[in-house]
């Protein structure tokens, strides 16, 4: 199955791209995801490093429109990720 990623802010500035398509087997799990096959990409520390940003409430995911909380979350072919800081802020 394919499934498209796209990066925002400092998490695209990190994997150096705004976006990419992923090959994943299908029953794939957000979690296999990062680990297996974006960090075949990127680089497995570096997709490590995103995993605990998810991990920590530091980066939010949304899976077709929908944010995701779970790295259990399993995927479908043709699903669009959102990978994106958790703005926060204020006077």
């Amino acid at each position: 199955m394919r499934v498209y990623v796209e990066f925002l802010g400092y998490a695209a500035e990190k994997v150096g791209r705004r976006w990419m398509w992923l090959e994943a087997e299908t029953g794939c799990t957000l979690g296999d995801l990062f680990a297996k096959h974006l960090g075949s990409t990127i680089g497995a520390e570096l997709a490590n490093a995103l995993t605990e940003a998810f991990t920590r409430r530091e980066l939010a995911v949304a899976v077709n429109g929908r944010l995701v909380d779970r790295l259990e979350h399993v995927l479908e072919d043709g699903d669009r990720l959102l990978v994106f800081p958790i703005a926060a802020g204020g006077a």
